[in-house]
């Protein structure tokens, strides 16, 4: 993989100006779209700008910079070349000063593809797709991942509701090691489902089932403590359980869970693993399930 310079892209969603695309080439409702990209053999190409921040396509490249520098990596998952609101957060955020000198302190970024045309290299296709799967997207594109330098996951979200910077950068200061920390960002990793498995046979573990009342009643794992991370009260219910055990969380298909994650790191909760692809993949692998 090849390094890549630019001040940025991105994008704001536009519901009544977006023309409609194929579900694979829809931004998500809430979602934020990247802007478009030239590639070539792996190396994106982007005009030169005043603020220049640098890109990589390689992970493990962009880990070990940031183990090395005590930064956070950001990942963008995006399709470059079909999402009719990039230019706007393009514009807004990515283009801005604020964005720039803040990514070049505390961030290595990667950029993750997904283009419809153009000369993306197989090799990259294939990293991308993977991590596409490692990090559950499925569809939801874009969506904006940040990790520790353990490679942990401590944010992840698809969307931009408009604000610029002042909308984007604390959510990225919030949960990003602050620029020359040297205490490692709390964060959570996630598992496989035979790696959930395993973790949730230990019953000194919790199992903690963040979706509602009615799906869990639907079924859950046995032994699940339930808590509905889009309740209004989670964070001051979550606030009471012991932070000294390590919790198991879950959700339907791993974006609540996600979302669930980002929301008990603050509380300083440093035992925290989510299952890829939640529940779903759970029934699917023929693990037991309890009404």
């Amino acid at each position: 993989m090849t390094t890549q310079t630019t001040t940025g892209r991105g994008v704001s969603r536009s519901e009544n100006s977006s023309p409609r695309l194929p579900r694979q080439n829809r931004c998500l409702k809430s979602a934020v779209c990247w802007p478009a990209l030239g590639v070539l053999a792996g190396l994106t190409a982007w005009p030169a700008r005043a603020a220049e921040v640098t890109w990589l396509t390689d992970l493990p490249k962009a880990q070990a910079q940031a183990t090395a520098e005590k930064k956070s990596v950001l990942l963008f998952f995006h399709g470059s070349d079909w999402c009719p609101t990039c230019r706007e957060l393009e514009r807004d955020v990515i283009k801005s000063p604020e964005f720039a000198a803040y990514a070049r302190q505390a961030l290595v970024l990667v950029d993750v593809d997904f283009p419809t045309k153009g000369t993306q290299s197989e090799a990259l296709k294939r990293a991308n797709a993977a991590l596409r799967k490692r990090f559950n997207i499925g569809d939801g594109l874009p969506t904006l991942v940040l990790l520790n330098e353990s490679g942990e996951t401590v944010f992840q979200e698809a969307g931009y509701t408009g604000g610029g910077p002042a909308a984007v950068l604390p959510n990225l200061q919030r949960h990003a090691k602050p620029p020359g920390s040297t205490a490692e960002a709390g964060g959570f990793k996630n598992l496989s489902v035979a790696e959930f498995a395993k973790m949730a046979a230990d019953k000194r573990n919790v199992i903690l089932d963040v979706r509602t009342a009615k799906e869990f009643e639907a079924g859950h794992i046995a032994g699940a403590v339930n808590l509905d991370v889009l309740a209004s009260d989670f964070e001051s219910r979550a606030a009471a359980l012991d932070k000294g055990k390590t919790y198991l969380v879950h959700c339907a298909s791993g974006v609540r869970s996600v979302r669930a994650c980002g929301k008990l790191g603050p509380l300083n909760f440093p035992k925290l693993y989510n299952l890829r692809g939640g529940f779903k993949a759970w029934e699917k692998a023929g693990q037991p399930v309890e009404k």
